[in-house]
C-alpha cells in the first residue's frame, strides 16, 4: 500500500490496536478487498479475535441491514429469491436521519438447493434446507457450503405442515443453525421424525469445520415433544422452539438447545402459559428475536380484539414482560398479517405486513408509517449483520 508520494506504508507506522479499530467499522466487502493490501493485514483480518470484532461493531450499528426472502406464493415457504437491503442515513443539522433503502450487492437468485426453505440466520450467516441437504451462506464473504443429510429419519412422501405465519414447512423433521460461543464453531441441528412415529424426538448435529471427514454425530432421543413447521430462533449461543401442546408436562412451554453442551432443557415462558387450560393457545405463539432477547409472539384470536402481544425474556433473570401489542394485528379468520422484524433507535419497530408491505410500527400510538418497500411477491423479512465469519465451503458464483 502507498501513500502520498509513492511512500510505502510501513506496517511499524500503524499501532496495531487502531489499525484493528478501523478496520472493524468497514464492511466485508472491503476487508476481503484489503486482505491483499499485504500479508500482515491478512493475517489480522482473518484472525479469529478481529473477525469476532468486526462481528460485534455490526451488530451494534443504527440500522440494521433486512434479509428479504422472497416466496413463491402466500402460503409457501419456498425460496425464489433473496435480497439484502440497507437502510441509507443522512445527517440533517448533525443528526442522522434515514432516508430510505438501497439494494445492497449481496444477493441470492437461483439457490442451489432445490425446494429451499429458510430456517434461521446466526451471526451473518443465512440457513436454508431442502429435503435432502442443508445449504449455508455467508453474503458478506459470498462463501457457501452444501451438507448433505442422512437418510435416518426420511419419509419416502412429504408431508407439510403450516406455522403460525401459515407458512408451509416439512412436517416431518426441523432445521436449526448457530454458533457455539465457546469455539465459535457453526453447527447445523436437524430434528426429525423416526419412521413410524408422530413426533419429532432425535436429534442429530453436524460441525461446519475444516475438516473434510466431517460427518452427522446423533445425540440420540429428545425428552421434549417439540412442535412441528416452526423456524427456531438463535440467541446467545443456543436455539430456541416452542413445544408441541401434546407434550406431557404442562410446567414446560419452550425448550433451548445449547449448541456447547449439546443438552436440551426447558427455559421460562409467561406465566400465563404454565397451566393446562392454556395450552391449547400454544398454537398461536411463535417465538421471535428482538433486541437480542428472546421474544414469544401471541396471537389473540378472540374477534374482534386482532391482537399480537409480543413478550420479552429478561436474559439476566428470565423474567418476562410484555414488550407492546399489536391492534389490528390479524383478519378475522386469525391469520396474522403483521411480525415485527427489528427494533430502531426511537423505540419503534420494522414490521411487515400482509406478507408484502415493509412499514414502521409505533408502539405507543399504534400507528404505522406509509409503505417503505413493497413487493409483488409474498416475502419473508429478517434483520441481518454482515460477517466475516467462515464456512471453510466455497465461493458462490452468480
Amino acid at each position: 500500500m502507498a501513500g502520498r508520494g509513492g511512500t510505502n506504508l510501513k506496517n511499524d507506522y500503524w499501532p496495531k490496536d487502531l489499525l484493528l479499530s478501523i478496520l472493524a467499522t468497514l464492511p466485508a466487502k472491503s476487508l476481503l478487498r484489503f486482505k491483499c493490501v499485504s500479508m500482515h493485514w491478512r493475517s489480522l483480518i482473518i484472525n479469529p479475535y478481529f473477525i469476532e470484532q468486526h462481528l460485534e461493531k455490526q451488530q451494534k450499528k443504527d440500522y440494521p441491514q433486512l434479509v428479504f426472502a422472497s416466496r413463491a406464493s402466500k402460503p409457501d415457504m419456498v425460496l425464489e429469491s433473496m435480497a439484502i437491503v440497507d437502510v441509507e442515513v443522512g445527517d440533517e443539522e448533525g443528526t442522522k436521519v434515514r432516508k430510505g433503502f438501497r439494494r445492497s450487492s449481496s444477493s441470492i437468485c437461483h439457490l442451489p438447493c432445490a425446494h429451499c426453505f429458510l430456517s434461521n440466520s446466526c451471526d451473518g450467516i443465512l440457513c436454508f434446507f431442502g429435503i435432502t441437504s442443508v445449504f449455508v451462506y455467508n453474503p458478506g464473504t459470498r462463501e457457501f457450503r452444501t451438507v448433505k443429510m442422512q437418510k435416518k429419519g426420511f419419509s419416502p412422501v412429504f408431508s407439510s405442515s403450516v406455522d403460525f405465519f401459515v407458512r408451509i414447512f416439512p412436517k416431518d423433521f426441523l432445521v436449526g443453525f448457530g454458533r457455539d460461543q465457546v469455539t465459535k464453531e457453526c453447527k447445523i441441528i436437524r430434528l426429525f421424525t423416526p419412521k413410524e412415529e408422530n413426533h419429532i424426538h432425535e436429534c442429530e448435529v453436524f460441525t461446519l469445520s475444516s475438516d473434510a471427514g466431517a460427518s452427522w454425530r446423533g445425540l440420540g432421543e429428545v425428552a421434549y415433544f417439540i412442535r412441528a413447521a416452526q423456524l427456531p430462533v438463535y440467541l446467545n449461543g443456543a436455539l430456541h422452539w416452542i413445544l408441541d401442546i401434546r407434550h406431557a408436562n404442562p410446567s414446560e412451554v419452550i425448550v433451548s438447545f445449547d449448541l456447547h453442551t449439546e443438552k436440551f432443557q426447558a427455559i421460562s415462558h409467561p406465566s400465563c402459559y404454565s397451566e393446562v387450560s392454556d395450552r391449547s393457545q400454544l398454537k398461536h405463539m411463535e417465538l421471535l428475536p428482538l433486541r437480542s432477547s428472546l421474544c414469544l409472539l401471541e396471537g389473540k384470536y378472540y374477534w374482534p380484539s386482532r391482537q399480537l402481544n409480543i413478550w420479552i425474556m429478561n436474559q439476566s433473570n428470565g423474567i418476562w414482560e410484555k414488550l407492546f401489542s399489536i391492534n389490528r394485528g390479524l383478519t378475522k379468520n386469525g391469520i396474522p398479517l403483521a411480525c415485527p422484524t427489528a427494533e430502531l433507535k426511537d423505540g419503534t419497530f420494522f414490521v411487515l405486513r400482509n406478507w408484502k408491505n415493509l412499514q414502521i410500527f409505533d408502539p405507543e400510538s399504534q400507528s404505522d408509517s406509509e409503505v417503505l418497500i413493497q413487493h409483488e411477491k409474498y416475502v419473508d423479512c429478517y434483520a441481518y449483520s454482515e460477517s466475516l465469519v467462515p464456512l471453510y465451503g466455497e465461493p458462490l458464483v452468480d
